[in-house]
């Protein structure tokens, strides 16, 4: 199951989650861009607030997606944009994390075996 990231505010939790169904309404909200350019452009700091409230409305209510005036609400009470680009990001880490064993480059860094017979 893909993990949801949460953003608390007052009394209200909210979860992102990029699930298929997510990522499905993130691209047809962006004429059918690939979720993965649109993703990238994210993390980039392209597309400009529409994208980060578009990311946002596909993904919220923990994956079922919300209307795109509650994605904006939510942008508006966090004190703007640069406030929830940190959620986003958490929830982007947590629908692709890395694969198993990457990461881990200083802990096997100069342990190569040589081939066998060699």
């Amino acid at each position: 199951m893909i993990a949801a990231a949460t953003l608390k505010q007052g009394k209200t939790t909210h979860k992102l989650r990029f699930t298929t169904g997510a990522l499905m309404r993130f691209e047809e909200d962006n004429n059918g861009k690939a979720f993965d350019v649109l993703l990238d452009d994210l993390i980039q700091g392209k597309g400009g607030v529409r994208l980060l409230v578009s990311a946002l409305s596909a993904g919220l209510d923990n994956g079922a997606g919300v209307a795109r005036e509650e994605a904006i609400a939510l942008v508006d009470a966090a004190g703007g944009a640069r406030q929830v680009v940190p959620f986003v990001g958490d929830a982007i880490a947590k629908a692709f994390p890395p694969p198993s064993g990457e990461g881990d480059g200083e802990k096997t860094a100069g342990k190569a075996s040589p081939p066998a017979g060699a």
